[in-house]
């Protein structure tokens, strides 16, 4: 029996491309099996769960920046998450590891690759992730979402490929039924507001404290991120706020918005593309997300609005209304993204996985 182990969490980042690519997989060979390398508390568990697939968390070895117990303990998480990772591979015994980012899977392809097990990473952000530096070498293939003129993993090459998404125009169910879903009013326009898989507590703040202001001209669906919700704002027709949406929700909820307000993780961005939307992108501070939102921005994909500027909430406003005003711009900037920014069903990725184990 052959078995694929996939490696990542801690955010949804990694975890939807993946998701993806598994599904490609499993339509060509049913008798392939899974198993999913996470976090112990990130919300990918939920998440590959729902496809059905074998999880287990990973001990988390992560360098902090800071001066503190963290930064003296880590020698010790490292040296647990190398022993829990050596321990998994050999009970598991996958024919391949597959990364796409995260601290999760250093530990766990150096186990590998001491053990011959190949391992494989895709590169989602513009700036490579250290989590993947540190492993390029161990890797029997490396992809990348964005082009480079020379590697950005030194002397290890790469590939660059359209980006596995998991959604795709064709299997978006209608504006009119997804509008009714939620209870909105399909002749009026809806914004969704989504934050990630564990959610953005600043663009939460700045849609509940001007939630009248945001009324005046669209209905809101708004995806708050586990236990972020905004306790203290109503709900009505018009706003709408869930914690977490599966797939089948986030079908839905893409199917009904004219506009989303996300942050600037690839797997977010890489939705957008796949599905034409017109996105107002707000990175993280001082995170590699500021250079997937300029990316997209120069490239005319998107729209860039920083979190750390003044008047961050008027500023969000002022940018949604104006792209649901000008029919135009936004018709433009949907059909940019989907041009600037290649993806596919995780096809490309899954043809170079399936090579390498044949």
């Amino acid at each position: 029996m052959t078995m694929i182990a996939f490696v990542g969490g801690g955010t949804l980042g990694p975890v939807t491309p993946l998701l993806a690519v598994a599904r490609v997989i499993s339509r060509q060979d049913r008798k392939m099996r899974f198993v999913w390398f996470g976090t112990p508390d990130g919300p990918e568990k939920a998440v590959v769960g729902a496809e059905g697939y074998t999880f287990v968390a990973i001990p988390v070895a992560k360098l902090s920046r800071n001066l503190g117990l963290e930064l003296f303990s880590f020698p010790f998480d490292l040296l647990r998450a190398h022993r829990e990772a050596r321990r998994v591979l050999l009970q598991y015994r996958p024919s391949i590891i597959v990364g796409a980012g995260g601290f999760t899977q250093v530990p766990v392809m150096r186990e590998a690759s001491k053990l011959g097990i190949p391992c494989a990473i895709h590169q989602l952000d513009v700036v490579p992730g250290l989590s993947n530096r540190l492993v390029a070498k161990q890797c029997q293939s490396v992809t990348t979402s964005f082009t480079y003129t020379h590697s950005p993993f030194g002397r290890v090459s790469f590939t660059n490929i359209a980006t596995p998404v998991r959604f795709s125009s064709s299997n978006l169910p209608s504006r009119e039924d997804a509008c009714q879903h939620f209870g909105f009013d399909p002749k009026m326009p809806v914004v969704l507001v989504v934050g990630g898989g564990t959610g953005a507590q600043a663009i939460n703040r700045a849609i509940s404290e001007s939630l009248d202001q945001w009324m005046r001209f669209t209905q809101i669906l708004h995806v708050t991120g586990k236990g972020k919700a905004e306790t203290s704002v109503v709900q009505n027709a018009s706003y709408v706020q869930i914690e977490f949406l599966d797939a089948e929700g986030m079908s839905m909820a893409y199917g009904a918005a004219d506009v989303v307000v996300t942050r600037a993780g690839i797997g977010a961005l890489s939705e957008m593309a796949s599905l034409s939307k017109v996105a107002v992108i707000v990175p993280i501070p001082d995170n590699q997300q500021e250079a997937n939102a300029r990316a997209f921005f120069e490239g005319k994909a998107g729209v860039y609005v920083e979190q750390s500027q003044e008047k961050f909430s008027a500023k969000l406003i002022h940018t949604v209304k104006q792209l649901l005003v000008d029919k135009k711009y936004s018709s433009q900037m949907s059909e940019t993204v989907h041009v600037f920014f290649p993806t596919d069903d995780g096809s490309a990725l899954a043809e170079r996985i399936l090579k390498l184990i044949s």
